[in-house]
């Protein structure tokens, strides 16, 4: 049985707390939530602990919850995507067993990470392939201990968490395969971008590049733009090499409407390709500045 879609979903970032109460029915927000939060209280990492003022960031919470008018209800939450891993494996088969394919998982995970670590909590999803195609997985990974930081502070405010995920996949949710087909997903958050390729609406790459520099101001913002830039072309090179063809298209979200522009401009004279920006019904009438920053949140829903 399916699961029913959560009303309330949030977003830890970095530098923000968001989230959106919304009837999933009438397709209505409700409420929403976007809370700035100061320097160094959460520091998104795989192997190191993410958040480094519990108390202050239990604070922010408290408020969000408010806005958001929370009453106990079963929530989604999207953490930062440098606290995660995510790969996408391709098999002949895979076994029956449950545990036989944790196993196998696994394995394929320590060739890419050679010291992965023994408390890793993975999850996974068999993805629809094409007649007569090996079986893809989509496959996330994070620390015990990571989770735990986070968990833990969702329940002292007395949220129910029932599914974790990242950023970026919960974008993907916005976009039609069906009808793109073949695409690059870029999401720029404030230090990090992620790359997820679609080719033949099936996930076939999922790329993230981290710049905690940029976040602390130590790096010129020209700087930060050419990298990433830079990490998108050679993602759709890369592509071309593999695959022989490039995608349609790149559709982009950025949580700053104006380094979003510098992004575009600089995109769109290197690339011969169409660059859209990631859009959705429940942003139907938002302004600019509420896109960016609760796109994400609307993947959930």
């Amino acid at each position: 049985m399916a699961q029913p879609l959560p009303s309330v979903v949030f977003q830890v970032s970095a530098s923000a707390f968001s989230g959106i109460n919304v009837s999933v029915s009438e397709k209505k927000i409700r409420h929403r939530a976007y809370l700035p939060l100061a320097s160094g209280l959460v520091e998104p990492h795989f192997d190191k602990p993410n958040i480094k003022q519990p108390a202050s960031l239990a604070a922010v919470l408290k408020e969000g919850l408010a806005k958001l008018h929370y009453s106990g209800d079963n929530a989604a939450c999207l953490l930062p995507e440098p606290c995660l891993k995510v790969f996408i494996f391709a098999f002949d088969s895979l076994p029956s067993s449950e545990r036989e394919r944790l196993k196998l998982f696994r394995w394929r995970a320590k060739k890419q990470l050679p010291l992965l670590p023994d408390d890793v909590r993975l999850s996974y999803q068999i993805m629809k392939s094409n007649a007569n195609a090996s079986p893809k997985v989509l496959v996330s990974m994070a620390r015990s201990a990571v989770l735990q930081e986070y968990e833990d502070l969702f329940a002292s405010a007395g949220v129910k968490v029932g599914m974790v995920s990242s950023p970026t996949l919960s974008l993907l949710n916005l976009l039609n395969w069906a009808q793109e087909r073949s695409f690059i997903l870029v999401n720029i958050e404030d230090d990090s971008v992620s790359l997820a390729a679609v080719a033949d609406a099936e996930l076939t790459l999922f790329r993230l590049k981290t710049f905690p520099a940029a976040r602390s101001g130590l790096i010129p913002e020209r700087h930060t733009i050419e990298n990433i830039v830079t990490e998108i072309e050679n993602t759709v090179h890369f592509l071309e090499d593999r695959e022989k063809r490039s995608p349609n298209a790149l559709w982009v979200r950025s949580r700053s409407a104006e380094f979003l522009k510098s992004i575009l401009s600089e995109l769109e004279s290197r690339l011969p390709l169409p660059v859209k920006l990631v859009d959705s019904p429940w942003l139907a009438g938002a302004n600019t500045v509420d896109q960016a920053l609760l796109a994400p949140l609307f993947g959930q829903v």
